[in-house]
């Protein structure tokens, strides 16, 4: 569209050498951004009801064996992170991949960052905004680009969680709702989580290895 509209001002200013600095500056600038667009538009890019549509299917496969609503995200052998519900790999840990997504010791600098993260680096969300109180964060998004009527494991409640595990080295308890049309994530520190997951992994009477 750009390089048409481009084109066509070039043309106008041969045809109206009156206007031919204004146009010709104009045509340029309009062929300058259809080479910018074409150069970031490099591949294809998944639609939002693709990527929705996957989701829930692996959202629904999950159920099928068993887990439940109710977000449980703990520090894992070899960095990888994973929920007691199931102990499979979120979500989050794969959209973030090898980010570094560490801030401070606060959970307030680390979502910041993690906002940031799902906003303008994953594009997950239109709007993020997160409060903080004492050890307990809540996060509102606005314009989700994955659907939430399914909430396991959800793409931008995994990337929150995950992001804090890591950034504070602790297990992270979630909990995720749909109020307004936004999705409401509830974080917080699950420290007592760290015992539980030593007895499943060990059994009784059994210690882990320092």
């Amino acid at each position: 569209m750009f390089a048409v509209l481009g084109l066509a001002l070039l043309g106008g200013a041969l045809a109206l050498p009156a206007y031919e600095t204004l146009l010709v500056a104009w045509g340029g600038t309009s062929l300058f951004v259809a080479l910018l667009v074409q150069l970031l538009m490099t591949g294809p890019t998944l639609s939002a009801t693709v990527t929705t549509q996957i989701y829930e299917t692996m959202a629904g496969n999950a159920r099928q064996r068993g887990a439940v609503d109710g977000g449980q995200y703990l520090p894992a052998n070899g960095g990888t992170l994973a929920t007691p519900a199931g102990d499979f790999e979120p979500i989050g840990a794969r959209l973030l991949g090898d980010r570094d997504t560490s801030a401070s010791e606060t959970i307030a600098d680390h979502l910041a960052v993690l906002v940031d993260v799902l906003v303008n680096d994953l594009e997950l969300a239109g709007q993020a905004r997160a409060t903080v109180t004492d050890e307990t964060a809540t996060v509102r998004v606005t314009d989700s680009r994955v659907a939430t009527e399914e909430l396991f494991d959800h793409p931008v409640t995994s990337v929150l969680a995950v992001g804090l595990t890591r950034g504070l080295d602790a297990p992270i308890s979630s909990d995720s709702t749909v109020e307004d049309g936004d999705l409401v994530v509830t974080l917080q520190r699950a420290d007592n989580l760290l015992d539980g997951a030593e007895h499943d992994q060990h059994g009784e009477g059994e210690t882990a290895e320092q």
